[in-house]
């Protein structure tokens, strides 16, 4: 029998037994509100309405609402693994992707995770800056980012407990400074009714449907390693924590976040969140407090969705490899990424879309390995037995099925960047099913 994680850390890739789980659901849902409060998902918003993008503002707040509930029911669907049987991301997709293939979905899912935590990192440092500028008159961007760097790391290195800590509290906190902003934004509801994006015509059509597709992409890397989050939430008798953390924890910040991007971005014509929120900020107080909201941000999503699936996943590559190493290294690249560019690129849609070509396509492999070929069973002594001949060794560590479904998901996909998850996605997800059954890879123990 496999080892379960009752005595052990963790942040090992253990699994973790159900009377080790840290987080119950009180705890859980705000970890998640915390996290969904990115500030580049502001840009999401901004691109929507016009002259910026496509849709009129009620267009853009329909599509918005809907990919926000939609990433809730796919963090849930996806959740099961690692919520039923407690494993992470890395080891979760062995079954799909075999022993050693497997590590190429981590790392596929790493690669974004690091670039967003140099992007965020490098708000924290402008928000610092803003905020020493104007209390104080001096700031340095450079030095700040690296200061709030350090801190996010810092964090990090305390583990899981340390993380949920800071998330937990977060997340209240952060809900309340929310309220402060949307009722800054209602204050600002009758000059903004004037804005040409309420009377614009916009279109139900492919231009509603990309603006979805945005939003979901933003935060489906999340979706994609959500068993790193699950394993640690203290299991209902049936499924209802699963779901009811996901719904109520990924759905409203997320969409608060995108309408936030609508509003502040008609209003001051900038997809730029820390000159957004300086601009409107009625004064220097509140634009103080509404900085530290960012900066809160900042931390919350990183320690979630930024920095915990590269760790495990530098974790996965070697048994010498701690947590605490694969955080240090996740910081080195991050910087290594420029994210001073990356945070203003004009190709932010197109990068977030690129990027999905890949993330849909794994998605769908993960769901239909999970609810289709393995009809929701989850075989722990196959998933931690690395040996050469282990159930899913398939071929030479790989399975053909996985990267055959992977690629041809990527290349359709490709054809149509704007909506690419909404394409590889389910064009993986059957291939992959057709794959499986063929080649015979319906294998699993109760």
């Amino acid at each position: 029998m496999s080892k379960v994680g009752k005595a052990g850390k963790l942040e090992e890739l253990v699994p973790i037994a159900d009377d080790n789980r840290s987080m119950p659901l009180w705890s859980y849902i705000p970890v998640w509100w915390a996290a969904m409060i990115v500030v580049m998902i502001f840009a999401v918003g901004f691109f929507a309405i016009h002259p910026y993008g496509p849709l009129n503002v009620t267009q853009a707040l329909v599509a918005l609402i809907l990919s926000s509930v939609f990433c809730g029911v796919l963090f849930s669907l996806n959740a099961y693994p690692g919520y039923r049987k407690g494993v992470p991301y890395a080891v979760q997709v062995r079954s799909s992707f075999g022993i050693k293939g497997a590590k190429i979905a981590t790392v596929i899912r790493s690669l974004p995770a690091i670039a967003w935590l140099g992007i965020a990192t490098w708000a924290g440092g402008l928000a610092l800056n803003s905020i020493t500028q104007n209390l104080w008159g001096f700031g340095n961007v450079w030095v700040f980012y690296l200061i709030f760097l350090v801190i996010n790391v810092g964090l990090a290195l305390g583990g899981i407990k340390a993380m949920r800590g800071f998330n937990t509290v977060g997340g209240f906190i952060l809900v309340a400074i929310m309220t402060v902003t949307l009722i800054q934004v209602l204050v600002m509801g009758e000059d903004l009714m004037s804005y040409e994006a309420f009377s614009f015509k916009g279109t139900w059509g492919y231009g509603f449907w990309a603006v979805f597709a945005a939003g979901v992409a933003c935060i489906i890397t999340g979706a994609l390693n959500v068993s790193d989050m699950s394993r640690h939430l203290v299991k209902s008798k049936g499924d209802g924590n699963n779901w009811i953390g996901h719904i109520i924890g990924i759905a409203p910040g997320y969409a608060y976040m995108l309408l936030l991007g609508i509003f502040y971005g008609m209003a001051t014509g900038t997809a730029d969140p820390v000159e957004a929120i300086i601009e409107l900020a009625p004064s220097t107080a509140m634009g103080i407090v509404m900085l530290i909201f960012v900066l809160g941000a900042q931390i919350s999503s990183n320690l979630t969705l930024n920095i915990l699936p590269p760790a495990h996943a530098i974790q996965d590559m070697s048994p010498k490899l701690t947590w605490k190493i694969g955080v240090l290294i996740s910081a080195v690249i991050s910087v290594a990424s420029c994210p001073w560019i990356l945070f203003t690129s004009q190709n932010y849609f197109r990068f977030m879309g690129v990027y999905s070509c890949f993330l849909g396509p794994i998605i769908g492999i993960t769901l239909a390995d999970y609810w289709i070929v393995g009809r929701r069973k989850t075989d722990l002594d196959a998933l931690y037995n690395v040996k050469k001949g282990s159930p899913y060794w398939y071929t030479k560590g790989y399975s053909f099925a996985a990267i055959i479904a992977l690629i041809i998901g990527a290349a359709v996909s490709l054809l149509k960047v704007e909506i690419s998850w909404m394409i590889g996605l389910p064009v993986s997800f059957v291939i992959y099913v057709i794959l499986a059954r063929f080649i015979g890879m319906e294998r699993r123990s109760a």
